[in-house]
């Protein structure tokens, strides 16, 4: 029987087959095994149980809606560990988190006693239905996940996590579909008839499915029409190379289209009636018309569209809504694409308005009785063009337009005429992608790029304020300032919950410290001091501890930033140097004129886990201060000509700058204190510029001399004090202490 085979020969024929880089030799592996395995069955639907892990992307049954964040969370949920340890250390792509998950619970939480339990297949696939029934928050789940951890090996435990996460096509580097092939030449049109994996498995196509005695199509036996079920999604390209997986996936030629920012829907048509449904499963047939005589309704409207040979259809959709003043379409929600600065709802929009809805339509589904789930893009495309329609109109019902392209060159060059055209995106699709419901998964070859995906696009804003709790889903709510030339002082302009790690917020919250009820000076809120921040509801950060953060978006509506997200804390950038209010006010003109890169963002070049050039010791600059190995804090104390001499190390902008110098300080025998004091000989000013306050008033006081921290960065360095360049000085006094050579 199937359901006996062990899990972990299943293992060993994916560990075969995802190092084998020839899909001919990947091919041979899997027949070899599978033909092994069906000689046990009596009926060939019974390898369900085993075929099943090898195209997750198929799975109609067991759901888990998991990526490697949630997978991590859950586990350190399991085990009763920090969640922080784990999410930190996971990778965004779900290979690599399998295997670092599985190397991580190995290590931790299995014993040689655990090596000789064994799992069958028909056992996983029951722990995995359980696990994947309902929400996964549950003490059960874990209990459960925790006794199959202690069963399995590292290499099942990272096929069992990259089952969980959908992810077994990619690590195998063979697409559902080709896997399918792999089984039957005739495999991928029984799925695409059935989607029914023991059909498949059977081998034989279903006759005459959904027909009545006198032949004629029976709707109600339709799994496809008027059903509710999930469209398949774009995968979003990130920041960094985003070309890599367009590369990998979207094959030698694609189509390239423009992202209407509206609602999408499936629109399913049968005869007279109407049936919309969203991407989250809603049906608003009642909203939009449910049948071509529902008047007022958008479906009378389009009704008139269609030819009559089109019985029945169903087609991806996009809804927006068309000025009929402008004779444009209109952004979704932005009121400053339409003519009279209103924003209407979808589902209210009415006759006398000066908005309609409109329908573009991209794809055809299903035709009269058949589906072309299975059939490739361009074939479907084809289809839409010449069958559905009999007009169109560009303020009612039309189909949108594409260009075809091969290189990365044709991408960029669309993208920029998008985003001049104050698009929401760009669309890039594989010629001969299938259909797969409910998939949103780079190897389909399906992608969208928004304006995030540009580094043109980025602001450098000051943290000013924190609201724990305050932001969406119960996250901490920060809040942002942009630097006013003319006033010369910083003005509020955003406030963000998304973006950056726990481990980078609670590095940040430990460089700004105790927030503050009131504003300080140095910030407005429309020419005005902010109000105070009761206690409890968060605070003011101390402007000299503001940090520096960067922050994406994917646009502009209605004067503000859409879907903000903190990418980055600048540790390298001081306050002085954020965006100008200006550059803020004026962005959805950059999101215009952005461009995609040819090169890997920079973002990962200057991560702080890079290490400085040892070459390079001329120059110390604080970006170099921040990417050196930290100080010791035990090591002995040397004795220096700093022995004994009072230093005061000032506040700047960067709080790890200023304890790196007091722990420079120490080793060197100094004693240091926070402020000037008469009986200082020396100060360390931690600012970048000579401007900061509390550096200004230092050289007003004119009572000792005031270094930049590169002299003591150079002296650490090479374990000596020595004497102090030209370029290391902010202030010097004459008489004032000096190091001898």
């Amino acid at each position: 029987m199937a359901s006996d085979v062990i899990f972990d020969e299943v293992v060993d024929v994916f560990n075969k087959i995802r190092r084998t880089s020839n899909v001919k030799s990947k091919q041979a592996t899997f027949q070899k095994n599978f033909e092994s395995w069906k000689e046990k069955c009596s009926d060939p639907s019974d390898m369900f149980v085993i075929i099943r892990f090898f195209v997750s992307d198929y799975e109609r049954f067991r759901k888990f809606d998991m990526g490697p964040t949630k997978l991590a969370s859950f586990m350190a949920k399991t085990f009763h560990d920090v969640r922080a340890d784990y999410v930190s250390t996971i990778s965004k792509d779900a290979s690599t988190a399998a295997r670092q998950l599985a190397e991580k619970i190995s290590e931790e939480y299995r014993t040689e006693n655990d090596e000789s339990t064994v799992v069958t297949v028909s056992e996983l696939n029951e722990i995995l239905d359980f696990l994947a029934a309902g929400p996964m928050d549950d003490g059960n789940k874990r209990d459960k996940m925790s006794k199959l951890v202690k069963r399995c090996s590292e290499d099942e435990l990272e096929w069992i996590f990259n089952v969980i996460l959908k992810n077994v096509e990619s690590a195998l580097g063979a697409p559902s579909n080709r896997i399918l092939d792999w089984i039957s030449p005739s495999a991928c049109a029984i799925w695409d008839q059935t989607h029914d994996l023991k059909a498949v498995l059977k081998g034989k196509l279903v006759e005459n499915k959904g027909t009545n005695e006198l032949g004629e199509t029976n709707d109600d036996d339709d799994e496809h029409l008027f059903k509710i079920w999930t469209p398949m999604l774009l995968q979003k390209q990130k920041r960094g190379d985003w070309y890599a997986n367009i590369e990998k996936f979207g094959g030698q030629k694609f189509f390239l289209q423009t992202k209407f920012d509206g609602e999408n829907v499936l629109l399913h048509k049968k005869g007279n009636e109407y049936r919309w449904f969203t991407r989250n499963n809603n049906d608003f047939s009642k909203e939009y018309g449910d049948s071509s005589m529902a008047i007022g309704k958008l479906s009378s409207r389009i009704h008139s569209f269609f030819n009559k040979e089109c019985e029945s259809a169903i087609f991806n959709c996009e809804l927006m809504l068309w000025d009929k003043k402008t004779k444009k379409l209109c952004r979704h929600n932005d009121a400053s694409t339409t003519s009279d600065a209103q924003v209407l709802s979808f589902r209210h929009v009415k006759p006398d308005d000066n908005q309609q809805l409109t329908v573009v339509l991209f794809d055809l589904l299903y035709l009269n009785g058949k589906p072309f789930f299975g059939a490739p893009l361009h074939q479907r495309l084809e289809m839409l063009k010449i069958a559905p329609l009999k007009k169109e109109r560009e303020d009612t019902i039309f189909v949108a337009k594409h260009e075809e392209g091969s290189k990365k060159e044709d991408i960029q060059q669309f993208f920029e005429i998008a985003m001049a055209n104050n698009e929401e995106g760009i669309v890039v699709k594989r010629t001969d992608s299938v259909y797969v419901k409910g998939q949103r998964s780079a190897s389909n070859g399906w992608f969208k790029l928004k304006p995030s995906a540009s580094k043109d696009c980025d602001l450098d804003l000051a943290l000013v304020a924190v609201h724990p709790g305050a932001g969406r889903n119960g996250k901490t709510l920060y809040r942002f300032a942009a630097f006013d030339e003319k006033t010369q002082d910083y003005k509020l302009c955003l406030s963000c919950s998304y973006g950056l790690s726990d481990t980078v917020r609670e590095a940040i919250r430990f460089e700004y410290g105790q927030l503050l009820e009131e504003a300080p000076e140095e910030l407005t809120f429309y020419g005005k001091r902010p109000k105070n921040i009761a206690r409890g509801d968060g605070g003011y950060i101390d402007f000299e501890r503001w940090q520096v953060i960067k922050i994406t978006s994917n646009g502009v509506r209605n004067g503000k930033l859409v879907d903000p997200v903190m990418r980055e804390w600048r540790l390298d950038k001081p306050v002085e140097q954020v965006n100008t209010w200006e550059e803020f006010s004026d962005y959805a003109t950059a999101l215009q004129e952005c461009k995609l890169g040819d090169n890997v963002d920079s973002d990962e070049e200057d991560s702080e886990d890079k290490k400085p050039d040892t070459l390079k010791v001329e120059r110390i600059t604080r970006k170099a201060i921040h990417q050196s190995a930290p100080v010791r804090l035990k090591r002995a104390k040397l004795e220096s000509s700093l022995t004994g001499i009072e230093v005061a190390v000032l506040q700047g902008t960067s709080e790890t700058i200023r304890r790196k110098c007091e722990e420079i300080l120490k080793h060197f025998d100094a004693t240091v204190v926070k402020g000037i004091t008469p009986s200082t000989k020396l100060c360390i000013a931690t600012a970048p510029k000579s401007t900061h306050p509390k550096t200004a008033q230092a050289i007003a006081s004119n009572s000792c001399t005031v270094l930049k921290p590169a002299w003591l960065e150079r002296c650490n360095k090479d374990d000596l004090i020595q004497a102090w360049l030209p370029s290391d000085v902010f202030h010097a006094i004459e008489g004032g202490f000096e190091i001898q050579e």
